[in-house]
């Protein structure tokens, strides 16, 4: 069962208009997804209940009908309308559908005539969300590989903070929009091939309120938005592969008309290189020069990994391309399922000049065959 507007607001159902907006403006200044501590969902259902009982009409409706108010207003895609009723413009009044030339979109004709029933976000609720911002940040080799945080600044819209996004000075009093008439919404008609079809859009002088204020917001201007610089901390999943995006929910530009949602951020990651390591799935990879004495003797070895130093053994007699591995020493795997392997590929290195008691060494191993 839906919640009650009332309640979601926390008002009765004898309150005043400007008591609705009070409570709407107390409730969503403290859950605004912009701020720290704000709930996107909450947030969501404020506006909702808001959008009805900040306009005088729909709260009357909402009054008499409750949730079902929202199916008495004409087809939206349910069962039970008639061809006439589908077709139907303004006061039910047909569309007219004269041929016009131009270019059109098939699936604009029908987004305005059956509207959300097409299965398609119409020009109106398209505007309730804010702008994605795309940016690249680059990490460490490490980070792709264990994971970790890393910060990042960056510009975006946000909601004034003085007049929490509403375009009028606090304190000042609101008035019906003249453009609109408080409806927040204004309707336009489009010529396609099947002649002029009405569609809805937000009205820009009110931003979709229904209201303006008799004193513009001192900082914003009136437009309920400001530009600011935004730093966040991300956290960087292990095992993430260049390329690979990060999507933040809500630290996108906030949304142009109001009861909207701010958009999100999606930060595209580039990995640096590392001078050791390169990798191969969930394995790292690194060659490992050892000396002849080394290769022929074996022994223990330090060796380098990602997160520090680690102890590998050298069999005897090991040779140049052999490919010895450190289990669990690799990446992270993304799902959770441990992590890859260390795969140190041996290169013996050879010296380029040698020492009396060396090439002595070496003449007695040449006479043994070795």
């Amino acid at each position: 069962m839906r919640k009650d507007y009332y309640d979601i607001l926390g008002v009765s159902r004898a309150a005043s208009a400007e008591e609705i907006k009070k409570a709407y403006r107390k409730l969503a200044h403290q859950h605004h997804p912009d701020k720290g501590t704000g709930n996107e969902a909450r947030f969501k259902e404020l506006n909702e209940a808001y959008q009805v009982l900040g306009n005088s009409e729909r709260r009357a409706q909402y009054d008499k009908f409750g949730h079902a108010f929202e199916s008495t207003g004409g087809f939206s895609g349910g069962h039970g309308s008639s061809w006439s009723d589908i077709f139907g413009g303004a006061g039910g009044q047909p569309f007219n559908f004269e041929f016009a030339s131009g270019d059109f979109d098939i699936g604009d004709i029908f987004e305005n005539v059956f509207g959300m029933g097409m299965g398609r976000e119409t020009q109106a609720s398209a505007k309730k969300r804010g702008r994605n911002i795309v940016l690249e940040m680059t990490i460490p080799f490490a980070a792709s590989v264990l994971g970790g945080k890393e910060g990042v600044k960056y510009q975006r819209v946000a909601s004034c903070g003085h007049c929490l996004g509403v375009g009028g000075e606090p304190g000042s009093k609101s008035e019906t929009c003249s453009a609109c008439h408080g409806k927040g919404t204004i309707q336009k008609h489009r010529r396609t091939i099947l002649g002029a079809i009405a569609h809805t859009e937000t009205c820009e002088d009110c931003r979709g309120r229904g209201e303006k204020f008799t004193e513009r917001c001192s900082h914003c201007k009136g437009r309920g938005l400001e530009h600011i610089t935004e730093t966040l901390d991300i956290t960087i999943p292990p095992g993430i592969r260049e390329e690979d995006s990060l999507r933040l929910s809500g630290k996108g530009d906030a949304a142009t008309a109001p009861g909207g949602i701010p958009g999100d951020l999606l930060v595209r990651l580039r990995v640096l290189p590392h001078k050791i390591f390169r990798r191969e799935g969930n394995n790292l990879r690194m060659a490992l020069p050892i000396k002849i004495s080394q290769a022929i003797l074996g022994g223990s070895l330090t060796i380098e990994t990602i997160e520090g130093e680690a102890e590998l053994q050298i069999p005897e007699g090991s040779q140049t391309g052999d490919v010895l591995r450190l289990r669990g020493k690799g990446v992270a795997d993304p799902r959770g399922h441990g992590r890859g392997d260390l795969l140190a590929e041996i290169r013996v290195e050879i010296p380029r000049k040698l020492s009396r008691s060396l090439r002595a060494i070496m003449e007695k191993l040449k006479e043994e065959g070795l």
